[in-house]
């Protein structure tokens, strides 16, 4: 990113550059040698739109479905119907997101649930269940 925003810069401005990442674009910022990167909701959402979810299922002899999340290959549910599996499954995953998110750094160190970090932030920017639940594809 060529513009690298001083942090001095930006507290003594923050109405600004909120103004500026919600408005025009994302900006970067600098405190000693670490830089961070600030996007708004909607950028972000847009950014993360490529981590599609994928979920696989199965009907069992009983009709029940079950299932599980191609992408996070440890979330798992059942349901009567494809819809209320969808729905489990999404219960589950905003679930493992908070997890994630509440123990970030200890999910993102592990080598079989780093790769799950995209997904993670994808889901943490809906509203609620329904909402992540739509992000299925069968």
């Amino acid at each position: 990113m060529q513009t690298v925003l001083n942090a001095t810069e930006v507290r003594a401005n923050f109405g600004g550059f909120i103004d500026t990442i919600v408005r025009e674009k994302p900006q970067a910022i600098k405190r000693n040698r670490d830089v961070i990167m600030a996007f708004s909701k909607q950028q972000m959402r847009e950014l993360l739109s490529v981590y599609e979810l994928t979920f696989e299922y199965e009907q069992d002899e009983d009709g029940r479905y079950a299932g599980s999340i191609e992408q996070i290959e440890d979330i798992v549910a059942d349901g009567e119907t494809i819809d209320e599996l969808r729905i489990e499954l999404a219960r589950h995953l905003v679930e493992y997101a908070i997890d994630y998110e509440n123990n970030y750094s200890r999910y993102y160190s592990t080598p079989n649930r780093h790769k799950h970090a995209p997904y993670v932030l994808r889901v943490l920017l809906e509203d609620d269940v329904e909402s992540v639940s739509q992000m299925f594809h069968a």
